[in-house]
């Protein structure tokens, strides 16, 4: 189960998508348009997206069409004997590790791991928005180091906080469409790591690999500074207001969990397959918001 909706399905007050919620820079829409008219899709892909993204973390970075593909590969190149991931956390890395037919299993702390063990952590976590400094999670690695065992980190989210990467120190596997608020365009990548194996001829579609060269490194940036100040005001306003008339689970992001029964006429983001009684909202425009909090509010009064 995900949150978010598709191109097909009908319009809806869409709270269960946690993308960006001030949308993708307004420049990537005219790149996206300018490729495809330029008939980019004709051509194989340039990988130059990748010296923009390298640009923009400052370090090596292999680019894949999202972090599903950058996820499956990472994992397969690092060779675990198993995989534990912790909980709760995003659902789809269980369904990775077993597509790569390796055994994996839920941890609740790296105590559980052992000798040959992939770690794998969200960073921010995602449902619950926890936030690991770059300190503490190379601390993490270190501990799991010290039983044999190796850490994987998906950082799709550390933008909306501003974060560092763990990368180098840590290999890392990370989502763009968040960020860019464009899911669809499918742009994520491999931090830290690069190795010819991880390395397809073709491993960006050629629509995004043009609109993320051309947006440049410092257009990620702008968007990023722009994105963190957003969150960092409107996020806590938010959950201050929910709070007023339920239990908001408190997150440093844009997204958090609250306890209480379903609102009506807005989407969210139901965590029953997380064991976790409540559901996920994300923010949005401040307008949004205050649609939000009334459904939400309107449900316990």
């Amino acid at each position: 189960m995900h949150g978010g909706t598709s191109w097909r399905d009908p319009p809806t007050l869409d709270f269960s998508d946690n993308s960006n919620p001030l949308g993708p820079p307004p420049e990537l829409v005219t790149l996206v348009k300018e490729a495809v008219e330029k008939g980019a899709y004709l051509k194989f892909p340039a990988n130059a997206a990748e010296e923009v993204l390298a640009e923009y973390e400052g370090v090596n970075v292999v680019a894949f069409n999202g972090a599903t593909e950058a996820l499956t590969a990472l994992m397969a190149y690092l060779k675990p004997r198993r995989v534990l991931v912790e909980w709760p956390n995003y659902t789809d890395y269980g369904r990775i590790a077993s597509l790569l037919g390796l055994p994996w299993r839920y941890a609740h702390g790296p105590e559980e791991a052992s000798a040959g063990d992939l770690y794998v952590v969200s960073n921010p976590t995602n449902p619950t928005g926890r936030y690991l400094r770059r300190g503490e999670v190379t601390e993490l690695a270190r501990r799991l180091a010290a039983r044999g065992a190796k850490l994987l980190v998906d950082e799709s989210f550390i933008d909306f906080v501003g974060g560092e990467t763990a990368a180098p120190d840590v290999p890392v596997a990370k989502s763009y469409g968040k960020l860019l608020a464009a899911p669809g365009l499918r742009v994520g990548a491999v931090l830290g790591v690069r190795d010819e194996r991880l390395m397809a001829p073709w491993r960006l579609n050629s629509i995004a690999d043009y609109a993320i060269y051309h947006l440049g490194a410092e257009g990620l940036r702008r968007h990023r500074a722009a994105t963190a100040a957003y969150v960092a005001e409107e996020s806590p306003r938010i959950q201050g207001e929910v709070s007023k008339c339920a239990e908001a689970v408190p997150s440093p992001v844009h997204f958090f969990i609250v306890k209480g029964p379903t609102p009506r006429g807005v989407k969210v983001r139901p965590l029953d397959d997380h064991g976790i009684p409540g559901y996920r909202v994300s923010i949005k425009t401040p307008e949004l918001n205050r649609i939000l909090v009334d459904a939400i509010c309107r449900e316990v009064r």
